[in-house]
């Protein structure tokens, strides 16, 4: 089937890997881009709670990149998140997370095997091909036969050395079902810097010649069209009609990118107007009745950050108006006193008491489930929400007011937040669909 024939269609596949590391992020974008490329309108999906990855993910398909979690959203709630991504599209790439079976707690729960059980999608496996040869069977061969009810489409080699390196994979594969679909070489050429968080941020490169250079050279190494099978879905509708009943502003640019898109929809609907604005550069917008400051890298932007008093004093005043206020991680970070990096404190926004500190070791990572307690703000109390949490940094003298909060098995951990007042402010990134009590929070 020629590319051609996916157009009018619903088609999909699962980029999976064997481990982190495989080159699922960048061969993920090659294939979008060369499906772009080539007429097709692509949806681009990332499993897991990951901020990141989707960037890369929506500039090469030049449309927004829906997570796919089921622990925020399990069973139906899962074709939901689908079927929002999907609208107007004819071809699905979903960028698995970690190793194809990694989950929670050792068990497959949540982890990149789930979400195509649920979605029917068919998995296309990255085999990091480097110093392996006959071992790359018995890799595969385990992958495959692990979980029933996976559908594999096709194997890519990535990182294969030479001809000879490729010949000696094929020949050792030959004993497995899965075909091989793609062979990439070893080359510079696929390859993005990163740093403490994951990969550096999308918009931080020249990411558009990558992108093209990556598509270019796709199409020699991978047979694109035996990746994909058609969709077996009935999508439920994710369309609705929804009034404008508040402007929420939302701080977005360099230092504040963490954010679902699904959590903006979410808000859309519920008659949110969303306002973008940059703390970096803005004034707060006008007639804003709600904030959402959302996570990325204030650590870097600290010192620009610490000159914004005319924002400062904004916040502050909306804060002590009683306008509600949702703060995740780095948002969270902006609002206390100050936030020390490198060696040296930058003033914040003063809201909230507390010195964030960063670490050179990661300090916590995992979902969480919170229980807001009597003292939250009055839409929260005894709700239950979900969310992911992780960060390199520590707060001191800290405190957890108005939120209990446990891990995905049920155990309690450490971490920091505020929840009193108005203001809901921690080092969680919630998901509105396992939440809509955070969003009535910031409707109300």
């Amino acid at each position: 089937m020629a590319l051609r024939g996916l157009q009018g269609g619903n088609y999909g596949a699962l980029i999976a890997a064997a481990w982190s590391g495989s080159g699922k992020t960048v061969l993920a974008c090659a294939l979008i881009r060369a499906l772009v490329r080539s007429g097709l309108r692509v949806a681009p999906f990332k499993v897991g709670p990951d901020y990141i990855d989707p960037g890369f993910l929506e500039t090469a398909a030049g449309r927004p990149c829906y997570n796919l979690d089921s622990f925020f959203c399990p069973g139906e709630a899962l074709l939901q998140s689908f079927a929002r991504g999907m609208r107007g599209a004819e071809v699905a790439v979903v960028e698995g997370v970690m190793g194809l079976y990694d989950g929670i707690g050792g068990t497959v729960r949540a982890s990149t095997a789930e979400v195509a059980k649920i979605l029917g999608l068919p998995v296309v496996l990255i085999l990091p091909a480097r110093s392996l040869s006959t071992t790359a069977a018995a890799l595969v061969k385990g992958l495959v036969e692990f979980e029933p009810g996976l559908r594999f489409r096709g194997l890519i080699l990535n990182g294969v050395g030479s001809s000879k390196h490729e010949r000696l994979l094929r020949r050792a594969l030959a004993s497995v079902e899965v075909p091989v679909v793609g062979v990439v070489p070893r080359e510079e050429t696929f390859q993005l810097p990163s740093r403490h968080l994951g990969l550096v941020q999308a918009e931080e490169i020249s990411l558009e010649e990558k992108l093209e250079l990556w598509a270019e050279r796709i199409k020699d190494y991978v047979d694109l069209p035996a990746l994909f099978e058609p969709l077996d879905l009935s999508l439920p509708s994710a369309d609705k009609p929804f009034p404008r009943k508040r402007v929420v502003a939302v701080a977005r640019d360099e230092a504040f990118s963490f954010y679902y898109r699904e959590n903006l929809d979410l808000l859309a609907e519920a008659g949110a107007e969303l306002v973008f604005f940059s703390p970096l550069r803005d004034s707060l917008p006008q007639k804003t009745e709600a904030l959402y400051l959302g996570g990325g890298y204030p650590e870097l932007f600290a010192e620009t950050l610490s000159r914004r008093d005319d924002l400062r004093a904004a916040i502050r005043r909306l804060i002590r108006e009683g306008c509600p206020v949702l703060a995740e991680c780095g948002g969270f970070m902006f609002l206390l006193e100050a936030i020390e990096h490198q060696g040296k404190a930058y003033p914040m926004m003063g809201a909230l008491p507390g010195l964030a500190v960063m670490d050179r070791r990661l300090r916590s990572l995992g979902y969480r489930e919170v229980r807001f307690r009597p003292e939250a703000p009055p839409s929260l109390r005894g709700a239950l929400a979900r969310g992911h949490e992780f960060r390199y940094s520590r707060l001191l003298k800290g405190y957890l007011h108005g939120l209990e909060v446990k891990d995905a098995e049920g155990q309690p951990v450490e971490t920091y937040g505020w929840a009193r007042g108005q203001v809901l402010a921690s080092y969680i990134h919630f998901h509105f669909a396992s939440a809509p009590e955070v969003v009535a929070h910031l409707m109300s």
